[in-house]
């Protein structure tokens, strides 16, 4: 069975504990990694865990559940709002919940509001399997080709040859494109050396890879100046081989 990672965020020990129970009892491929009471411990196991499923609780003593989201630069969890306030329904809503539950908490509602987000997240895997398939396999070495960048909200279709450069940030990826779009994507920097090595670009650097199409202008510092002047660091390591592999010189 393939669990789906959860954290409880609640200020109410009792009733995290009650509903951790029938999460247990009645949606066994929910795994509870564990609970949190405030907006400020939340943030930290969220960073920590990763879990792809948030039951929030919106008033906690030192910031609501949406003061909470507003600090997560990407939210890339489904979230059940859990409040004993039927007026936040509405809100819950309008920051594209997943679902909502009221206190306390009935489990046949806990049920139908768990296999609405199980559908949305299967959905999310399945279309970002496929997309990604799909162009790695029909047009490898074409940078005419397309590429799907999954992000917070959507999935961005890009041209390949207009990517300038890729830049790693923590387990994010941001992607310069030529016309001065910016996407954030929720792969690492990693995942996108794999996919766009056979594409013409190169990884200059831990943390930065840069479509070779695209270069300006190399310092011998070792920094490498972009077409749009962006700069890019080229690390120890990678400097000879930089130059007569892709300079040539």
């Amino acid at each position: 069975m393939t669990y789906i990672d959860a954290l409880i965020i609640d200020d109410e020990p009792k009733l995290t504990e009650v509903l951790k129970l029938k999460i247990e009892q009645h949606c066994p491929d929910i795994k509870v990694l564990g609970s949190a009471q405030n907006i400020v411990e939340a943030k930290e196991k969220i960073e920590l865990w990763n879990p792809k499923l948030i039951f929030l609780d919106i008033t906690m003593p030192g910031g609501s559940g949406f003061q909470l989201l507003d600090q997560i630069e990407n939210i890339n969890f489904e979230i059940i709002f859990v409040t004993g306030y039927s007026e936040y329904a509405l809100d819950a809503l309008k920051v594209s919940a997943a679902e909502y539950l009221l206190k306390p908490v009935k489990t046949n509602e806990l049920i139908e509001a768990v296999e609405k987000v199980k559908v949305k997240i299967n959905q999310k895997e399945e279309a970002k399997r496929y997309q990604l398939l799909k162009h790695n396999i029909e047009n490898v070495g074409k940078q005419d080709s397309k590429i799907v960048i999954p992000g917070q909200k959507s999935y961005e279709i890009v041209n390949i040859k207009d990517i300038i450069r890729c830049e790693g940030v923590q387990k994010y990826t941001y992607i310069y494109m030529m016309n001065g779009q910016k996407f954030l994507s929720s792969y690492n920097v990693g995942v996108y050396k794999d996919m766009l090595t056979n594409y013409n670009f190169y990884s200059v650097h831990k943390s930065h890879i840069i479509n070779n199409n695209h270069i300006k202008r190399y310092l011998t510092e070792g920094t490498i100046i972009m077409i749009d002047d962006s700069t890019v660091p080229v690390s120890r390591r990678k400097k000879d081989e930089f130059t007569s592999k892709i300079l040539g010189i």
